[in-house]
């Protein structure tokens, strides 16, 4: 199979601008989508009279499609070229997004959920390839600071467009109205987007057992892990956490979550910056060792000091993204970089995006949020050990 390169080639980086930032677009969508569950779970609540414990459960289901998808990823990019794989992945995440608008029951948003997920997580490992089919290795830092910057706007825009459609329309409208527009962007990429023309990696027994017990599999997954753990976990949980137990209203709950991650994206361009002046070993132990310290105020503090932590946290993933996907390229050559993604994400995304979560609810339920903050900020420090692990040169 011809690889991007031999098949299109690669571009300067200023005519591939316009296209990164198409492709940064899917992300936004692909990602938007997912981050709308956050400041929708508490309408969700409500309508269902639902537990902390159970409306978390419904991150789960959707972090198990997300999952499977993931993995189904690695055999579909054999026969399907990436570019297929990424127009498929937003346009029936639109079309499952749109479907989940019109449940009714406990069991059909589980159903819904699921089908989202499996739609939803074909995306990555292709985008991540396509994304890296346009660029040189001398520009990828770059291209992936762009598309960084599409999970940090998402967590910015969810709460406002939430806001915004629930002065018209409810959360089956917001779903319907964004998986509409998903649709038609994969339409218009399907025409207009480029890259993406190469196949992955056969999905081998001997390959797989090789990856996952190489070194760098390791340390890459554990710091993915985290750093995904930290993105979301929180993302998703804030808002039952503020209006259940802080007593905010819905609307100031979701200004907050927006506010919080207002300054995102601006850590995450600055991110290649400051790698390029401290190295990434030390930006990683100070995003880590920081993100730790925030959870901990958000365990233990009120107030002031607590809406400070609420807004400090964020930082300092969105930090850390570009900082591991850099690590990442480095230790795995182009042809297996979609393989190690969809042997490593489907479990990472289900603890980040789904079991953390869902624990983070358990506490609220049977203790208080707070224990599952200080719980969180002891795991954080306890992965930062992995640093300290040599790479493999292999």
């Amino acid at each position: 199979m011809p690889t991007d390169k031999h098949y299109q080639g690669v571009l300067p980086f200023r005519t591939a601008f316009p296209y990164l930032c198409l492709i940064a677009l899917l992300f936004y969508f692909n990602c938007v989508e997912r981050a709308l569950l956050s400041p929708l779970l508490v309408s969700i609540q409500q309508e269902f009279n639902f537990s902390n414990t159970v409306t978390t459960s419904l991150l789960v289901v959707r972090s198990v499609g997300l999952s499977i998808s993931l993995l189904a990823n690695s055999f579909l990019a054999v026969h399907c070229k990436h570019k297929h794989i990424v127009t498929a992945s937003v346009f029936l995440a639109g079309t499952s997004f749109t479907m989940l608008s019109m449940t009714t029951t406990y069991l059909q948003l589980q159903l819904g959920l699921l089908l989202f997920g499996l739609s939803a997580g074909l995306y990555f490992p292709s985008g991540m390839a396509t994304l890296s089919s346009l660029v040189d290795k001398k520009d990828l830092s770059k291209a992936l600071s762009i598309h960084e910057l599409a999970p940090n706007l998402s967590f910015i825009s969810a709460p406002f467009i939430v806001e915004l459609m629930l002065y018209f329309t409810d959360w089956r409208g917001t779903m319907q109205c964004v998986g509409v527009a998903s649709m038609l962007l994969a339409v218009f990429f399907a025409f207009m987007g480029k890259g993406g023309h190469g196949n992955g990696a056969a999905p081998r027994f001997s390959t797989l057992k090789r990856l996952a017990t190489k070194r760098n599999t390791l340390i890459f997954f554990v710091l993915v892990g985290i750093g995904l753990t930290l993105e979301t976990a929180p993302y998703y949980v804030l808002p039952l956490f503020l209006v259940n137990q802080q007593h905010m209203t819905s609307a100031e709950a979701n200004s907050l979550l927006a506010i919080s991650r207002l300054a995102t994206p601006f850590m995450a361009l600055s991110a290649g910056y400051i790698s390029s002046k401290t190295g990434d070993r030390p930006l990683l132990l100070a995003g880590l060792f920081l993100s730790a310290i925030c959870l901990a105020l958000m365990a233990t503090t009120q107030g002031t000091l607590l809406t400070t932590a609420i807004i400090a946290q964020p930082l300092f993933p969105a930090m850390l993204f570009p900082v591991i996907f850099k690590v990442f390229s480095d230790f795995f050559p182009a042809e297996e970089q979609s393989l190690v993604l969809a042997v490593t994400m489907p479990f990472v995304g289900i603890i980040g995006s789904g079991i953390m979560p869902n624990f983070l609810g358990y506490c609220g339920d049977v203790f208080s949020f707070q224990i599952g903050f200080a719980i969180f900020s002891i795991l954080t420090v306890a992965s930062m050990t992995v640093l300290f692990i040599t790479p493999s040169k292999d």
